[in-house]
């Protein structure tokens, strides 16, 4: 077993492509020299930037609230099973496999708040592995535990714990664990197929995922310590609240303690009127801090750390638009969102195919005849938005059915309103409760202009004058 070099190149005097590990104050000379994405960040500087990141999001609420609003657009699925035969029995094996003690290794995350800490793990640190254990749980290894081993062998093509194939595939990762004194050691290598990585990757030949965030780190430790700065500075203004001037060298007035102790003035006992000897002048310290300049600069920094995650500047600033401003910023980021989705969607659809294997094999799930686990139809549904405008909204999806451009399926995937025939199932069943009982509820109400002209009946033919014979 022989350490070869670093089968990617790293030179002594390598400069990282990201300003977030290389801050200089002056703009940065862009080199020719064209690498992949993993060879622009060494591990240290990944370690640097995934430091960084976890360290804004735990100290400056901004991060954390900027974390927080992205996950809850993005992060809430639900599992639906389209099938006349097994449909309600994979909906109860993995409605019972998400609890904690089932799909967690660690018997303390629900598979709701692993897909919520997924998510959030990707933002912070660029990528996540899930180890699928033998047990049927998922055990989390999050990014800075995936390390190149310190023994590999001759020709092995190792990128930041990821052992490569020929042709780029992933076939070997290499785990390190944690110990008491916060360093790391190597603990074992396991086949690629056993994980599944979810990462931030935007570049074809890239390996292991980068923090969305890291295009915005400078930006916000800049408004953290503007911040900082600022408060300690109007700190500063209310300690040293009153300056008193004198023309003369010498004390004038009456002054208590030594001569040069000056006028002696408490605040704390209210209002004081000063009555001062002539020459001399007493004014407040105080500025416009921070001003108006000042705070819109800060306004503007922060607006384009946000973009970093797509977040509208009206989620952060509701005052900043109007209704229609802040619903166009909506509809913009909600666009922005369907990548994304789709990534989530792909995560928990591996996870359920690795799930039904081992539910077929243990007898918990029997197909049916002719049926294989490509067949079962299942689907991760996004929880959808909500409406703006309940009223106005409502009546547009009717619009939007009456005339064939949307169906009702469709329209309870995108608000998140569960299963059309379930919702369908439960009215039924209301009414009929209510029916029992003697209450008359009206479900029907006047609908949208579309919806009516649905169902008003053509109007009988004329004869233009000409009576029947």
């Amino acid at each position: 077993m022989i350490a070869p070099p670093n089968s990617l190149g790293w030179t002594r005097n390598f400069a990282s492509g990201y300003d977030a590990v290389d801050r200089v104050g002056q703009r940065r000379a862009v080199s020719p020299i064209l690498r992949s994405e993993d060879q622009h960040l060494r591990p240290i500087d990944a370690r640097k930037i995934i430091a960084s990141s976890r360290d804004l999001s735990r100290n400056f609420s901004l991060v954390g609230w900027v974390i927080r609003q992205h996950l809850n657009y993005l992060a809430e699925f639900d599992f639906q099973c389209h099938d006349d035969q097994i449909g309600e029995t994979v909906e109860d094996l993995v409605d019972e496999w998400s609890r904690p003690a089932n799909c967690d290794a660690t018997s303390r995350f629900s598979l709701c708040k692993l897909i919520r800490l997924t998510e959030q793990r990707k933002i912070t640190d660029g990528d996540i592995f899930h180890l699928k254990l033998a047990d049927g749980t998922l055990q989390a290894i999050e990014a800075d535990r995936i390390k190149d081993p310190t023994q590999r062998q001759e020709g092995e093509n190792w990128v930041n714990g990821v052992r490569l194939s020929k042709a780029g595939r992933p076939v070997e990762i290499s785990i390190y664990k944690r110990d008491d004194t916060g360093g790391m050691s190597f603990e074992k290598r396991v086949g690629a197929s056993n994980f599944i990585q979810y990462a931030h990757i935007e570049r074809f030949d890239q390996v292991r995922g980068v923090s969305p965030l890291a295009a915005a780190i400078n930006s916000f430790k800049d408004v953290y310590e503007a911040i900082d700065l600022s408060m300690a500075k109007l700190k500063v203004e209310q300690l040293f609240a009153l300056a008193i001037t004198r023309e003369s060298i010498e004390a004038t007035g009456e002054t208590t303690g030594s001569e040069s102790a000056g006028y002696e003035v408490d605040f704390k006992s209210g209002p004081v009127k000063l009555e001062l000897d002539p020459g001399d002048d007493a004014k407040f310290l105080s500025s416009d801090n921070p001003g108006g300049n000042t705070q819109d600069f800060i306004k503007l920094v922060i607006r384009l750390a946000l973009t970093s995650l797509d977040l509208p500047y009206g989620l952060f600033d509701t005052g900043d638009t109007n209704f229609f401003g802040g619903k166009a910023g909506f509809m913009v980021y909600e666009r922005s969102l369907l990548a994304k989705i789709r990534d989530l969607q792909e995560v928990l659809r591996q996870i359920t195919i690795w799930k039904l294997k081992q539910w077929i094999v243990d007898g918990s799930l029997v197909l049916p005849d002719g049926m294989t686990i490509s067949d079962v139809p299942f689907e991760w549904v996004h929880r959808g938005m909500p409406w703006w405008d309940a009223s106005k909204e409502i009546a547009g999806d009717l619009d939007a059915i009456a005339a064939g451009l949307t169906d009702p399926y469709t329209v309870c995937k995108r608000r998140g309103l569960g299963e059309f025939e379930e919702n369908v199932a439960r009215i039924a069943k209301a009414r009929a409760y209510a029916e029992s009982l003697g209450v008359p509820i009206q479900w029907n109400r006047a609908g949208s202009a579309a919806a009516q002209q649905v169902h008003t009946p053509d109007p009988p033919p004329t004869t233009d004058g000409v009576e029947d014979a």
